[in-house]
């Protein structure tokens, strides 16, 4: 089993709906930081002020397969790859400490020749 991090960024109204994605793959832990995009496109004007919209960013530590799944159904039902609505990513975490030992990232990592 290999700890990851999975990230997602995602705009403020599909944060919930991410959420409960994971938590039916059985990861129930998230941190949520707010988050706002630079470098994107204005995504509207009101009154001559640009409202760019406030996105989440998702952070679950959780193995492998789980983050795979999770950042697979986020794609497919936040419908991802459309323009300005969020990103999913998952990076091998090396070291953890400080989770608890039923934690499904809690078992040390195995070491590989692929690494």
């Amino acid at each position: 089993m290999t700890p990851t991090l999975l990230i997602a960024v995602v705009s403020d109204p599909l944060e919930e709906q991410a959420i409960e994605i994971a938590r039916k793959e059985g990861v129930h832990g998230v941190t949520v930081l707010p988050g706002r995009g630079i470098g994107f496109p204005e995504h509207t004007t009101f009154f001559g002020l640009t409202f760019q919209g406030l996105e989440k960013v998702l952070l679950w530590i959780t193995d492998a397969e789980a983050a795979n799944r999770i950042a697979e159904r986020l794609n497919i039902e936040l419908d991802l790859l459309a323009p300005q609505r969020g990103l999913a990513f998952s990076l091998k975490i090396d070291r953890i400490a400080g989770l608890a030992p039923g934690h499904p990232a809690a078992a040390p990592a195995q070491d590989s020749a692929q690494d």
